[in-house]
């Protein structure tokens, strides 16, 4: 009869060996999984803000096309969001505008309906439109840059051109 030491017995070692190597495998690329999901929530979740700041600074600008089309608007006196020097305010211009400028003088941003604390809109006259207003039986076209801002997780701000008929 043969007597067999365990501790001499290497059989199953490597075994172990690659069992430990796939186990080590498998968790870097569980690791890399679980990174890649985490990547792909976080873009999802600026997505998600990025459209919501999108729609809020559009529905902004359209709150303001509506008051525009359904307000009579006298150009010697505006209301304090639409300014009439477009020198001062312009698509350079306009975000330092909104953040510093807006407190000494000028258009003030005005907070949207649709978000008080986040979406405001602003508006720069322009006069009218040249070449326009020779002809005295027609009425003059004034030309209006609205701009939607939406300041949340982000920013997002448009900008429309619109033409207001003088009736």
């Amino acid at each position: 009869m043969k007597i067999t030491v365990i501790l001499k017995d290497e059989n199953g070692a490597l075994m172990i060996l690659l069992s430990v190597m796939l186990l080590v495998l498998l968790t870097i690329i569980s690791i890399a999984a679980s990174r890649t999901a985490n990547t792909e929530l976080k873009i999802a979740g600026n997505e998600y803000f990025y459209q919501r700041c999108f729609y809020n600074a559009e529905g902004a600008i359209m709150e303001t096309v509506d008051f525009l089309e359904t307000t009579e608007i006298s150009i010697e006196e505006p209301p304090n969001w639409i300014g009439s020097d477009g020198n001062a305010i312009n698509d350079e211009t306009v975000f330092t505008y909104w953040e510093v400028d807006a407190e000494t003088g000028g258009a003030t941003p005005e907070g949207s309906a649709i978000n008080l604390k986040d979406t405001s809109y602003l508006a720069v006259h322009h006069g009218v439109i040249s070449g326009n207003s020779l002809d005295m039986s027609k009425p003059s076209i004034n030309t209006i840059s609205i701009y939607g801002r939406c300041k949340n997780k982000g920013m997002v701000m448009l900008k429309v051109g619109y033409q207001k008929v003088d009736k």
